[in-house]
């Protein structure tokens, strides 16, 4: 080869040179800006799921407060379940009773203060009177009657009554309806 021909060649390289360099500035200017924007791309999710992250913990943080709210506003339902035996004992005895008899006194101030002491704790009776319609939410039909008397649906007998703690059913009211 000679010098000419070598020239040539190193021209020719170096012109293919230049002509590649801008092309492969660009090439490495575009992998930068696709990388930059998976980059971005994936703060974002990762901000999203960091946020995510707090929503969820702050969530399980209220349940968690609420559900032991709960624990204690119930905490005694078992022991109020276990007394109400205990309190229609005390309500059949004085339905059974006489009058002037001494001993009625004793069980109706036994009574009361028992259930004085249960509402101070959340205990309620449910309020329910003869006629009134059959929820069964708060009642549970036992026997069925068939009376003109009362209409259709209606309580006409409360074997039992029914009790409330906080609000919540721990008891129904057992009673007799009216079916026609």
């Amino acid at each position: 080869m000679n010098s000419d021909e070598k020239k040539t060649l190193d021209e020719q390289e170096a012109e293919s040179c230049t002509e590649e360099t801008p092309v492969t500035e660009k090439t490495e200017l575009e992998l930068l800006k696709e990388e930059n924007e998976t980059l971005k791309k994936q703060a974002e999710d990762a901000k999203g799921d960091a946020l995510r992250a707090v929503a969820d913990a702050d969530n399980f943080r209220k349940r968690m407060a609420k559900e032991a709210e709960e624990r204690i506003k119930f905490a005694g339902t078992k022991i109020l379940e276990s007394l109400l035996p205990v309190l229609d004992n005390l309500e059949m005895a004085l339905a059974h009773t006489e009058e002037n008899n001494p001993l009625k006194q004793g069980v109706e101030l036994t009574q009361k203060q028992m259930v004085e002491t249960l509402a101070k704790n959340g205990l309620e009776r449910i309020k329910l009177e003869i006629g009134a319609e059959f929820d069964p939410a708060f009642h549970e039909a036992l026997m069925l009657d068939n009376t003109d008397e009362y209409g259709n649906n209606c309580v006409t007998l409360v074997l039992q009554n029914g009790y409330t703690l906080n609000g919540r059913v721990i008891r129904p009211a057992k009673v007799k309806v009216n079916k026609k």
